[in-house]
């Protein structure tokens, strides 16, 4: 059940259309008046007052075209929100001591609800080609970080969480196939780590690697990302193999402080 259909008898149906034109712009990058009113069924008088809030509030912006992006209050609201997570904190030290080592962008994920999210990125200086940063949506079955934070949940989560992937292809490595996904992720778990071998940018290698708590449970995934040419000559195990310890140093860093 996603969260719209547990609002649908709020009390607060206006705060309810509000959150619903920002998911929708959010999904979408941009759109229209009217494609927000025709696609979330809102009458245009409504449509209307809505908009007028969220973009004098600046959580919402209006182009010069006429169509409808987010505005940077939610990029300010979004960075206070990740600075109060301790997660990110216990974790952005090891992080810029893997992106030392490797020479590749870090990645931090985790899950919230039903949607994967970029919780923190260290970049590296030799990044070339940008196309990640804190807040994006986690595509499950094209990224690393998604493979990883399904693997170890319970099968009828997994359908869940995949249940709204489209499995379109970007690129001819991309898996197409749900029940060809649900295999490679027992893959994914059987080995400790996953690959993103140009499944959503062709050029892209990206590797994770789960964070566990005391319990067991995978709380997050740590990545690294960079360009094809920068795993070649066996500079792809050397990655792993430092992206493995860095998960587990960061999973035996977080439970020895919250036993104490």
């Amino acid at each position: 059940m996603n969260i719209f259909q547990q609002l649908e008898h709020s009390k607060a149906p206006a705060a309810v259309r509000l959150v619903m034109i920002v998911d929708y712009i959010a999904n979408r990058d941009e759109a229209s008046f009217t494609e927000i009113c025709t696609d979330l069924s809102i009458p245009k008088s409504s449509v209307h007052h809505l908009l007028e809030v969220l973009t004098v509030s600046q959580l919402l912006r209006q182009r010069a075209d006429g169509r409808y992006v987010l505005g940077l209050r939610l990029f300010e609201l979004g960075g206070l929100a990740i600075k109060n997570i301790d997660l990110r904190k216990d974790a952005i030290g090891f992080m810029h001591t893997l992106v030392k080592e490797t020479e590749l962008t870090c990645h931090l994920g985790i899950l919230e609800g039903d949607n994967g999210f970029f919780l923190s990125k260290v970049e590296s200086p030799k990044a070339i080609v940008k196309t990640s940063w804190e807040g994006k949506k986690i595509v499950f079955n094209r990224m690393s970080l998604g493979k990883v934070l399904l693997a170890w949940l319970p099968q009828e989560r997994i359908e869940t969480l995949i249940s709204d992937c489209t499995f379109k292809r970007f690129t001819p490595r991309t898996i197409t196939n749900k029940d060809d996904f649900l295999e490679h992720l027992k893959l994914v778990k059987e080995q400790g780590w996953a690959i993103d071998d140009g499944e959503d940018i062709e050029e892209i290698c990206c590797m994770a690697a789960p964070i566990f708590n005391q319990d067991g449970k995978v709380i997050a995934a740590i990545g690294v990302n960079g360009m094809q040419s920068q795993y070649a000559n066996g500079k792809k195990e050397k990655h792993l193999a430092s992206l493995i310890k860095t998960s587990k140093a960061i999973s035996d860093h977080i439970n020895s402080h919250r036993t104490e």
